[in-house]
């Protein structure tokens, strides 16, 4: 496992910070989603439900780091 712990390191901070932007500030996820031509967008139910989803992002994000680093 040890080829791959940069790999799940780098999912988990993008988790992290996805869920950030989720719960402070949506909008720049949504110019960043169209900027990469919906390569990383998020549905539109995760949007209107963004308090939760994000704060599971944090969550999971944050765990999943502690536990890698």
């Amino acid at each position: 496992m040890q080829g791959y712990e940069f790999y799940i390191i780098f999912i988990a901070a993008i988790a992290f910070i996805t869920g950030l932007l989720l719960v402070v500030s949506p909008k720049t996820l949504i110019k960043a989603g169209e900027l990469f031509n919906r390569v990383y967008n998020v549905e539109s139910i995760v949007y209107t439900r963004r308090v939760p989803f994000g704060l599971a992002y944090i969550i999971f994000g944050g765990i999943l780091l502690y536990l890698l680093w």
